[in-house]
């Protein structure tokens, strides 16, 4: 089998155990990206006002402390939508071809670590274009249209294409060059083969 077929079979049989793994890890990862968010949303703030609750395993509030108590609750959405790209990354980088373990293992904690960040400035820019765009008369007050348009093209731009590419960029950035290496040499062997025949 070819080295793409190999990567391709081997993403396939690694999809389920990185699904399971990422499912056993919510418990921790949801409460810790929306306390990170948290906080960098409170450091773009003055006052602090903005409140992220987790609710159930899946599901965050948006809560601001400056409403009154029947508007306090902004806006929910779902956590773990920002963040099912971990899969497809786990499988993607675990499934590499004859590169050792260690290696693998490293270069997957260096894509996690850059998801980790990107997941959190996703998270910020949803509460973000809630408040610039979701509010009615408030968000008409506090943003200009300036401030609507980018929070809300830069929160849609990142929860589709950079969300769904951001693992198939990373992995590309590490593995690239040794998949167009392997085709090429998959190439040579075959035109040798023809060859002798």
């Amino acid at each position: 089998m070819s080295w793409t077929g190999r990567l391709v079979r081997n993403v396939l049989l690694w999809t389920i155990p990185a699904w399971a793994v990422w499912t056993l890890l919510l418990p921790v990862y949801n409460p810790f990206l929306l306390t990170a968010a948290e906080n960098l949303l409170q450091i773009s703030e003055s006052p602090n006002v903005t409140d992220l609750y987790l609710r159930g395993r899946h599901d965050a509030y948006v809560v601001r402390r400056d409403f009154p108590p029947a508007k306090s609750l902004v806006q929910t959405f779902r956590v773990t939508d920002l963040h099912f790209h971990l899969v497809l990354l786990a499988a993607l980088f675990l499934a590499v071809p004859d590169v050792p373990w260690r290696k693998r293992l490293e270069n997957l904690g260096w894509a996690v670590l850059v998801t980790v960040f990107f997941d959190l400035f996703l998270c910020f820019f949803v509460v973000k274009a809630a408040y610039a765009t979701k509010l009615g008369a408030w968000s008409l007050a506090h943003y200009g249209p300036f401030a609507r348009n980018f929070y809300g093209l830069v929160r849609h731009l990142l929860d589709l294409p950079f969300k769904l590419g951001l693992p198939l960029l990373l992995w590309s950035g590490f593995y690239l060059g040794r998949m167009m290496e392997e085709m090429r040499d998959g190439g040579r062997a075959i035109v040798s083969r023809r060859e002798r025949t």
